[in-house]
């Protein structure tokens, strides 16, 4: 797998970092067309409020990863600051942004439901960039899979690393078991719902529709894939299901029956 990039005036940057930076540069170049020429909408506001709801994204994507993963951050939790230590989680980023985002809005007095659409169709690009940053770093990966598509990872991989502690791989195997490639999953996924976006956008029947879509299709697909995430010893449960599970299915309930009533 290429973690690591030689970048001119940068060095080394790891491959998920990269790709997360680029999300973020298209997602916000993009962002800033469509809801200005598209939507119509002040310039300057539309830039602050793109600035704000970046940050609220990254902090939000960041909360949700230390809570669950906190014994990354046991030992120094200043790496909690440092994005090169761990990683995001979609559903603490979107949780985050829905709510911070309805506040940013409505104190810079734009409005919600044409700045959602004209935003809305840039999310599944950027998840699609950083999923693709996942998988050039070895991480995120699914199960083991004897399926054509299956991967298998480096000695030097998360996913090796993973199968050696549970005991299904043999210490000095040359690479992993083959493994679901599950940050293409969502990375595919991510594109499709762009798609979806941008072809419905000129048919929308209500301001905000875009946005509830994109909550709906990323909630209900990310309930779906999560059970081909690979099992690790610090992978959080509630009762019998894992937690992100949880997570995306409400949010999915609660994007329905907002669509249902608007």
């Amino acid at each position: 797998m290429l973690t690591r990039f030689e970048l001119p005036f940068f060095g080394t940057i790891a491959s998920h970092d990269l790709l997360v930076g680029l999300a973020i540069v298209i997602c916000v170049g993009l962002g800033l067309r469509w809801t200005i020429v598209r939507e119509q909408l002040p310039p300057g506001r539309v830039l602050i409020a793109i600035f704000l709801m970046m940050v609220i994204v990254l902090a939000g994507g960041r909360l949700h990863f230390a809570i669950t993963k906190w014994h990354f951050f046991a030992a120094d939790p200043t790496k909690l600051f440092r994005l090169s230590s761990g990683g995001l989680h979609a559903p603490g980023a979107i949780a985050c942004l829905t709510i911070g985002g309805w506040f940013v809005l409505r104190a810079l007095h734009l409005p919600i439901g044409r700045f959602v659409d004209g935003l809305a169709p840039t999310v599944g690009i950027g998840i699609a960039l950083a999923r693709f940053g996942c998988f050039l770093n070895g991480c995120c990966y699914g199960e083991i899979c004897d399926l054509p598509w299956g991967i298998s990872l480096p000695s030097d991989s998360y996913t090796y690393h993973s199968q050696i502690e549970a005991g299904v791989l043999d210490r000095g195997a040359p690479h992993s078991h083959p493994v679901h490639p599950l940050p293409l999953y969502f990375a595919g996924v991510g594109l499709v719902i762009s798609a979806i976006l941008l072809w419905r956008r000129p048919h929308r029947r209500y301001e905000g529709e875009l946005g509830v879509i994109l909550l709906f299709l990323f909630s209900a697909s990310s309930t779906i894939l999560e059970f081909w995430r690979a099992e690790h010893a610090y992978r959080i449960y509630w009762g019998p299901l894992p937690q992100l599970f949880w997570v995306s299915l409400a949010m999915t309930v609660a994007a329905g029956i907002l669509g249902f009533r608007l």
